[in-house]
């Protein structure tokens, strides 16, 4: 996999990829949104959770084209272009991404990630 920048926040997104539910518990805000493609679609926090247990999670993940607003304020949006395999024949994914983070108790947790595939 090819190197990170180095702001923190590129660490933790790799982990949402790569983590188990036990990490996104961890690291979701309380109000965290996920919009993924059909069929999956919008997912509060609770339904996020519900569905990674006892699924395959991705086995790589490759990040290009990586963008990182921080205005300061303790919100920090983070733009990607994916590539993710599960290892499968057939389980390659690729997706433009968003990720949203807030500053919060001095930890950051993801409020809102979206995934638009690529073909």
């Amino acid at each position: 996999m090819a190197s990170l920048s180095p702001h923190p926040l590129w660490r933790m997104e790799q982990q949402f990829w790569l983590g188990d539910a036990a990490f996104h518990a961890q690291h979701l805000a309380p109000g965290a949104l996920m919009v993924l493609p059909p069929p999956v679609g919008v997912l509060d926090r609770a339904g996020t959770l519900a569905s990674i247990r006892g699924v395959p999670r991705w086995e790589t993940v490759r990040f290009d084209d990586q963008v990182l607003a921080d205005d300061g304020t303790g919100v920090v949006v983070l733009a990607y272009r994916a590539h993710a395999s599960r290892g499968a024949p057939g389980g390659a994914y690729a997706a433009l991404c968003s990720s949203t983070y807030v500053r919060h108790q001095d930890q950051w947790l993801l409020a809102l990630h979206h995934q638009t595939p690529l073909p």
